[in-house]
């Protein structure tokens, strides 16, 4: 029976932090774009946060066993009793449709294949962490939640995995806000709920003074603003592209020293930070 290989600290170089948080837990998810929650369900009790200060070693993850399945792109293993066999099953090829649905919308293919472990989390929340140098990506979830949440949360991981293979090593040292704003718009529908796009979710906050300034970091924040942080940030990307081209956005993305607004906005738009900021809120607006 396959098992995860110990990753040493040393190997590490970690880039995802994230605490990646589905707003509302789905009972069912229609295949192939399941949704979740719309932008005003952002109350909800907060579940165990994994944030780690950007730059800092995170953890590494213990050894897993379980139950293993593999699609055309991964390998998948399942910590012993968390699934039945046929929900395995069925988890394998949602994991299957959503690494095929970010690798269309992010526009690269993975450089090889993709270690997915999902493990058990004791205290029924749900987290996932990519470690992208070793091609691992984790969530911890638990029997009481439905799959689509951790499919969901891994839609994200896969596209940290994805930046990495497409931007090389520079991905462990990006501006924080792509990294994570990158993750979560390729992540499109798996986090969109009802809303058409990340301009749209967002709005709102930004109508009513809600938002946050994005170069905000989340670390020591409650875990509703880092929920709103990554939305927003979701939403910045968006803008970057849309509004300047996905060829300057990739030459922004190998800048950056891994903490909000340090990439060289000024170098690639010729504009810095809060001009950009400033161009995104009235782009939400119109």
């Amino acid at each position: 029976m396959p098992r995860l290989p110990h990753i040493p600290r040393a190997a590490l170089g970690p880039i995802l932090l994230a605490s990646t948080i589905v707003l509302l837990a789905f009972w069912r998810t229609p295949p192939p774009r399941p949704v979740i929650a719309p932008p005003s369900a952002i109350q909800l009790p907060p579940p165990p946060e994994r944030p780690v200060t950007p730059g800092e070693p995170t953890p590494t993850p213990a050894p897993l066993t379980g139950s293993y399945a593999e699609t055309g792109g991964l390998d998948i293993v399942s910590a012993e009793g968390l699934f039945s066999p046929e929900e395995q099953a069925r988890l394998a090829a949602e994991l299957d449709r959503a690494l095929a649905y970010v690798v269309e919308r992010f526009g690269t293919s993975p450089a090889g294949r993709i270690s997915t472990y999902i493990g058990l989390e004791p205290g029924c929340g749900i987290h996932g962490i990519a470690y992208t140098d070793v091609r691992t990506v984790q969530v911890f979830t638990c029997r009481d939640l439905p799959t689509s949440r951790a499919v969901n949360i891994l839609a994200h991981e896969f596209v940290h995995q994805l930046c990495h293979d497409r931007y090389g090593d520079r991905h462990l040292s990006a501006d924080l806000v792509l990294i994570e704003g990158t993750a979560t718009w390729g992540a499109g529908a798996y986090w969109l709920g009802g809303a058409p796009n990340f301009r749209a979710f967002v709005r709102p906050w930004v109508e009513s003074g809600a938002a946050l300034p994005l170069a905000e970091s989340y670390i020591g924040r409650p875990i509703a603003d880092m929920n709103k942080l990554y939305y927003q940030w979701a939403s910045f990307v968006e803008f970057l592209i849309e509004t300047y081209g996905r060829e300057r956005f990739d030459a922004l993305y190998l800048t950056g020293q891994n903490y909000p607004a340090s990439a060289d906005y000024l170098g690639i738009y010729q504009k810095n930070f809060w001009e950009l900021e400033e161009e995104w809120r009235a782009w939400v607006l119109s």
